[in-house]
């Protein structure tokens, strides 16, 4: 899981993308001088005033930043919004400092005053922000029943001891014939847990109609029939991925089989119900219409297209160039599976993908780590790629796939041991097992069976760690490419193309206090290091190899346990007497200087 330096980076990014473009920098009197900075601070802690409204009130972001009112002569109010729906006023004291500090004492008696002289409509000692919303604030305040909601958001876990004694005080005074006013803090686990929860699937509840259908009752109810592919298309076409939430794969374009389908619902629309294997869905209830065997409309709560989505895919797209006819039809069964506490959809979606052509990848979908680090990343405007698609295969610098961040963490995640340290126990993680396997079986690491992949993604693992590893990758394999294809000498290509990630593995040894930040992105310094040292460890590494050039290349090399660790154990070695070389120069007394 992310730790606090990584939520708070995540929530930054957040409010910066979702809320700067709507709440500007105030210059007046007193700021002048104000720093970048400082006003960033300053528009990050209005923003997240208004995205506490947001999350508390299900608020859309223009509506929440229409509620700030921080400014001179708020009254210790950052922002206040009259929820109707709720019958609640609802006050804000924000403050955003990435140490955690919580508004202290004195922000808080200026808040419950604030909130005193609202009560008494003393509103010639407020700003032009809450004098604007005086026609919002008396109705609430003269609507019977309305609580005042008092909300303190910050970065941190608890207020202080006097913070709480003094909103408490004010709570019981307000309390003493009827609850009236509450408080609530509003942390930094709070924002993050609202941005994370954002970015979660919508569920599909829907109807649809099934023609010359059956079913069964037990020992789960399941129906299976024709639906038109007209009405899946259009399906498709309302609800998006979210239909696909439990498949493995969403639609992966124009490809093989799929170009086939497309031609064949068009060409042949009265053979397509013949020539196609059908859609699986699985839904959480099924309940059916008062229709007949010929045709019946079924409701279906929390439904997902577990096997199919190239059909279905292709058919809505096969939309696009013009109505499809009415005689096409598709096989559906749908199975109803509760709860799912059995895992029977997981189940079902292996079972019957298993049926298909499938890689490793394919199934790590299922894994629900998966969707946590997609959420993740979604909340910092990155996109993560756990299912193939169509859209996964372009890159871009906002986005990677599983497969990218597996290879990303082999070669980054983890430490080169020496053969004397492998052989403790219990055995220690070794950075080479892992490269040597990224060079020589790359599916393994994606294998939900395997030994690997727990280890590369394990439960723990944050969204930040991942993106920051794959920026990493990326980075230092675009250094190491360039060198490939600028050298003219065989064995040096191909010492660069082939002992690529067996670098990496080594920059990464070296490179722990670039690794270890909790950013996003690779700031200047960081790129900085990173080529120095990627620089100099492959000439030391290419250096230690040279030995072995007249009897084997680098292709066997770098792919093989035998040869790399052996060669891993000389790198370590040299390394360790070039740091007892320099730590000697850095002991070394200055000379005496002349008079």
């Amino acid at each position: 899981m992310p730790t606090r330096d990584e939520k708070i980076v995540q929530v930054e990014a957040a409010l910066r993308t979702r809320f700067f473009p709507y709440v500007p920098k105030i210059v007046k009197p007193g700021r002048e001088n104000w720093t970048e900075d400082q006003h960033g601070q300053d528009r990050l802690s209005r923003a997240l005033a208004a995205y506490a409204v947001a999350g508390q009130c299900d608020l859309d972001d223009i509506t929440a930043v229409g509620t700030i009112t921080d400014g001179s002569n708020d009254g210790g109010i950052d922002a206040l919004y009259f929820d109707r729906i709720g019958n609640r006023l609802i006050f804000v004291q924000a403050k955003y400092k990435p140490t955690g500090a919580a508004p202290s004492q004195a922000d808080i008696l200026k808040t419950i005053n604030g909130v005193k002289a609202l009560q008494a409509k003393q509103f010639n000692q407020f700003n032009e922000a809450i004098r604007n919303r005086l026609d919002e604030i008396e109705e609430a305040l003269d609507t019977a029943g309305v609580r005042l909601e008092l909300l303190l958001a910050f970065l941190g876990d608890n207020v202080g001891p006097h913070v709480t004694n003094d909103l408490n005080a004010f709570r019981d005074d307000l309390n003493r014939f009827s609850p009236v006013m509450e408080w609530h803090t509003k942390g930094l686990d709070q924002i993050y847990t609202w941005l994370v929860e954002e970015q979660a699937l919508a569920t599909v509840d829907d109807q649809i109609t099934l023609e010359n259908w059956s079913g069964i009752t037990g020992p789960r109810k399941a129906f299976y029939g024709q639906i038109s592919a007209a009405a899946l298309s259009k399906l498709v076409e309302d609800r998006g991925t979210a239909l696909f939430a439990r498949n493995i794969r969403h639609y992966l374009g124009s490809v093989g089989v799929n170009t086939a389908i497309g031609r064949t619902v068009r060409s042949r629309p009265g053979d397509f119900f013949y020539l196609n294997n059908g859609i699986t869905a699985v839904a959480e209830a099924i309940t059916q219409a008062a229709g007949n065997s010929l045709k019946c409309a079924f409701g279906l709560k929390n439904l997902s297209i577990v096997n199919g989505a190239q059909t279905a895919g292709t058919i809505a797209v096969a939309t696009l160039d013009g109505d499809i006819s009415p005689e096409a039809k598709v096989l559906i069964t749908i199975i109803e599976i509760g709860n799912d506490a059995d895992g029977i959809g997981k189940k079902i979606t292996t079972a019957r993908n298993y049926q298909n052509v499938v890689r490793g990848v394919d199934f790590a979908a299922l894994d629900p780590n998966q969707e946590r680090l997609r959420q993740e990343l979604k909340v910092t405007g990155v996109t993560y790629f756990y299912r193939p698609s169509a859209e996964a295969r372009a890159r871009r610098d906002d986005a990677f796939t599983l497969e990218e961040a597996a290879v990303a963490m082999a070669c980054i995640a983890f430490k080169v041991r020496t053969s004397a340290e492998l052989m403790q126990q219990p055995k220690p993680v070794n950075a080479i097992d892992f490269v040597v396997v990224a060079k020589k079986e790359i599916g393994r690491l994606w294998d939900q069976g395997g030994a690997l992949y727990g280890q590369l993604f394990p439960a723990g693992l944050s969204g930040v760690r991942v993106s920051r590893s794959v920026h990493i990758y990326r980075f230092i394999d675009r250094i190491l490419a360039g060198s490939e294809q600028s050298e003219n000498g065989y064995h040096r290509r191909m010492f660069f193309r082939h002992g690529r990630y067996f670098i990496m593995a080594f920059v990464a040894l070296r490179s722990a206090d670039v690794i270890n930040r909790s950013q996003l992105e690779l700031a200047p310094a960081d790129q900085t290091l990173l080529s120095q040292r990627t620089n100099e460890l492959s000439e030391l590494i290419y250096a230690v190899t040279q030995p072995q050039q007249a009897f084997k290349g680098y292709l066997a090399m770098f792919r093989n346990l035998s040869d790399a660790q052996p060669l891993a154990n000389s790198v370590l070695q040299r390394l360790a007497e070039q740091d007892i070389q320099q730590q000697a120069i850095r002991q070394a007394p200055l000379p005496a200087q002349r008079g």
